[in-house]
């Protein structure tokens, strides 16, 4: 039989793909990748695209649930896509992402593991699977009548569901959410228009000519342990609504519900990236700060509107003291002591992996191409003190060569590259140098698999340790343990 976009078929779902869509198969064997759904289900699907033997497909109806399924808590689960795990209990969850590693070792990579190397999932306990996000990206939107929405996005669609009890965050986010909406009507601030390709495909949705105050694209809460509340607002460009948009944010200063600080920021770009290009103005307290427990000390990061952190601090902690138990392992050390000469920390972001490796090497050096984290991790680097000397500079991975040719070989070689993965310049810098040691961290099974397969020529891998940040949802935080020598 001939498939085609749009054509709906049932199926059970039978596995899960590395970026945790469910998987099942047409009655003719084609391999169909189902977003919003969970193994064991029965399902109706409808394909998004078909290619020769694989689709993509969206969930339409659950015929029949699976066994370990339970009723999802959220009141939004049935609209927004944020939290498609909810209805399975945490074991299970935990279970499903170390296979999800697992296979994805095996299917793109090519490694095939023995079994007690990919060790189990660690968690921050099921008491803590709620309410653990210390930022959310929330976007605006039109709906068919022109109101402007406010909440996250629909599964597999840029709809926006109005959230107002989101089960990951605090209340008082929910509540700083509500008082945007109510602001945003208040100074008649509404939804920019929607990228042009997509209103030439809405045909008979809801249509009208551009405004100058259809400006909104997206609202950013950050709101750590360490205490704070910092409120980003992204719009387009606008000279004109500049003026508004200021008394939006001093109202939310003074308002009840404890934000200290706004950031108004411009994003030019259609992409759909809660990213702001350029910064209006700032109010307030513009930086947060957010203090983890890492190697038996508290360290403190200084954080801005733009800095890249974990979303879940207590699991942080876990994953930067697992990546530093599996860096003693591999120099057959004690949990205290010096373990070596140098660190180097590539994609360092703010520092938390330098930052984490420090109290055991005389020196670290970090690299990160975003020059404004570079200088928070100096900072950050700064007040944690200590005997370990720093530095940190700004620069692209992908020129890693320079740094081995000017600064040598560290003992120990920390990457926590983007969702892409380490570029392929990083990667054949590595393999001409070798560094005798290396710790990689991956939100991302599928790349980490790519890099790992182009590392093992030239290393032994060690352990593999899920770690789960991302509780509710089928992402999986991961790291690596690697040891110079041919051969996986």
């Amino acid at each position: 039989m001939e498939y085609h976009t749009g054509d709906t078929l049932e199926m059970e779902l039978v596995g899960l793909s590395s970026d945790g869509r469910a998987v099942g198969r047409s009655a003719e064997g084609m391999t169909v990748f189902v977003r919003g759904g969970v193994p064991g289900q029965t399902v109706v699907a409808r394909l998004t695209g078909v290619k020769k033997r694989m689709a993509e497909a969206e969930l339409v109806e659950v015929r029949q649930r699976a066994k370990e399924e339970r009723p999802a808590p959220c009141p939004h689960a049935g609209s927004c896509g944020g939290c498609p795990w909810q209805i399975l209990p945490h074991a299970v969850q935990l279970e499903w992402k170390r296979r999800i590693v697992q296979d994805s070792l095996q299917r793109i990579g090519r490694l095939h593991l023995p079994e007690e190397r990919i060790l189990p999932v660690l968690s921050a306990g099921e008491e803590k699977q709620w309410g653990y996000r210390n930022k959310m990206e929330f976007a605006f939107a039109a709906n068919g009548e022109g109101r402007t929405l406010l909440g996250l996005r629909e599964r597999s669609s840029r709809r926006v569901t109005e959230v107002t009890h989101c089960l990951l965050q605090s209340p008082r986010t929910m509540a700083v959410l509500d008082e945007l909406r109510r602001l945003c009507e208040k100074y008649r601030l509404h939804a920019a228009a929607a990228p042009q390709k997509e209103r030439r495909q809405r045909h008979g949705a809801f249509s009208r000519s551009v405004r100058q105050n259809d400006i909104l694209r997206f609202a950013v809460i950050r709101e750590p342990l360490a205490g704070g509340c910092l409120v980003e607002l992204i719009t387009q460009p606008s000279p004109q609504e500049a003026g508004n948009i200021r008394s939006m944010g001093r109202e939310l200063l003074d308002g009840p519900c404890g934000v200290t600080g706004f950031v108004h920021s411009i994003r030019r770009s259609e992409s759909d990236v809660a990213y702001g290009e350029e910064t209006a103005f700032t109010l307030g307290e513009a930086q947060l700060r957010e203090t983890l427990r890492l190697q038996g000390r508290d360290v403190t990061f200084r954080l801005d509107h733009n800095s890249f952190f974990q979303v879940n601090s207590r699991a942080a902690e876990l994953l930067y003291n697992a990546a530093a138990d599996l860096a003693s392992s591999l120099f057959g050390s004690p949990e205290k002591g010096i373990w070596g000469e140098n660190c180097w920390d590539i994609y360092c972001g703010a520092g938390g992996l330098a930052l984490t490796m420090a109290p055991h090497f005389r020196h670290v050096f970090g690299l990160e191409a975003v020059a404004p984290a570079v200088d928070l991790a100096r900072k950050n680097a700064g007040a944690a003190g200590g005997e370990t000397t720093f530095r940190f500079e700004a620069g692209d991975a992908a020129n890693l060569e320079q740094r081995f040719s000017r600064m040598g070989t560290p003992d120990l070689l920390v990457t926590d590259p983007p969702r892409a993965g380490m570029d392929e310049h990083t990667v054949k810098a590595i393999l001409r140098h070798r560094p005798p040691r290396m710790v990689l961290v991956s939100c991302n099974p599928a790349t980490l698999a790519r890099d790992l397969a182009l590392l093992a020529p030239a290393y032994h891998i060690r352990a593999v340790q899920p770690v789960d940040l991302f509780p509710q949802t089928p992402h999986v935080e991961t790291l690596a343990a690697l040891e110079s020598g041919a051969g996986a």
